[in-house]
């Protein structure tokens, strides 16, 4: 038992030093601070300048990562996988550790109940980080959404203001408040500068962070930059479509939700009537 001390310790210690590693902050870089000093700029995430991070990134560059969804959280892919692989070697690690410390305490454990609950604890972990990323992504695309429907009617409103098409999605960005309006104000002054259109850079922004919606405004502002079509109308028609489906989808959480809380009460219930009638029943058949 003592080698399983000797192994929990440096699985242990092993743990502790990568998620410390993990966390000291990172000197600071040249093009982030360029990049803070143009708050229109789209703020893509830099590349770590941990070298352990790097190579464990191209260890495991065979592991699927979620691209769109770090690029809409505004993280890297290096940082992930090396937040997988943190993870992996604490659940890894604790199982082994508090096995030696009761063992120091004097209680035996077989030697396949470590084993058993490390495999199953790393396993888990290493897939938390995709549970996590998932979840707030899709907290993060619902909120692009809702922004979204507010970014059309200040667009339909430049628009009924005589603005063109390509005026009209700058100055209703810049009027937007919310990291939302500073993705898309980014993205169209990128655009200005390379000298693309606009609807192309917003087109390229929902392929980047997985919003449909967005693809369907840049194709409406292609037809009315490319043919000269009057998009008031249909701006005003897809915000409230986004507004209905948006109101639909907060329904149905609603109602799942209040689903959910029957089984609770149920039991809240059960115990209550349980407390009422137990000293009833306990003088009926208890003994005399």
């Amino acid at each position: 038992m003592n080698l399983w001390v000797i192994v929990a310790g440096v699985l242990g210690g092993l743990g502790v030093f990568v998620v410390v590693r993990e966390l000291v902050p990172s000197p600071p870089r040249l093009d982030a601070a360029l990049a803070r000093l143009d708050p229109g700029a789209v703020h893509t995430p830099a590349p770590p300048n941990n070298r352990m991070t790097e190579r464990i990134a191209v260890e495991l560059g065979w592991l699927p990562v979620p691209a769109t969804d770090l690029a809409l959280l505004g993280k890297d892919r290096e940082s992930w996988v090396a937040s997988k692989v943190a993870c992996l070697l604490v659940g890894l690690a604790a199982p082994p550790f508090l096995t030696g410390l009761v063992a120091v305490a004097g209680i035996r454990l077989p030697w396949s109940f470590p084993v058993v609950v490390s495999l199953a604890l790393g396993g888990a972990l290493f897939f938390a980080p995709d549970l996590v990323t998932r979840v707030n992504a899709a907290e993060r695309r619902a909120d692009f959404r809702h922004a979204l429907t507010s970014y059309l009617d200040l667009v339909a409103l430049e628009r009924g203001a005589g603005a063109g098409p390509t005026e009209a999605l700058e100055a209703a960005a810049e009027i937007g408040e919310g990291w939302a309006f500073a993705r898309i104000a980014g993205a169209l002054d990128a655009a200005r500068r390379s000298g693309a259109a606009p609807w192309t850079a917003l087109a390229r922004l929902a392929r980047e962070t997985g919003v449909s919606e967005l693809a369907d405004v840049a194709d409406i502002a292609e037809v009315a930059g490319h043919e000269g079509a009057k998009i008031l109308d249909t701006l005003s028609a897809r915000a409230a479509s986004m507004r209905a489906e948006a109101l639909a989808a907060d329904r149905a959480r609603a109602g799942s939700r209040s689903t959910t809380m029957v089984i609770p009460i149920a039991l809240l219930g059960a115990g209550f009537l349980l407390l009422v009638i137990f000293p009833v029943v306990y003088r009926t058949f208890g003994p005399g």
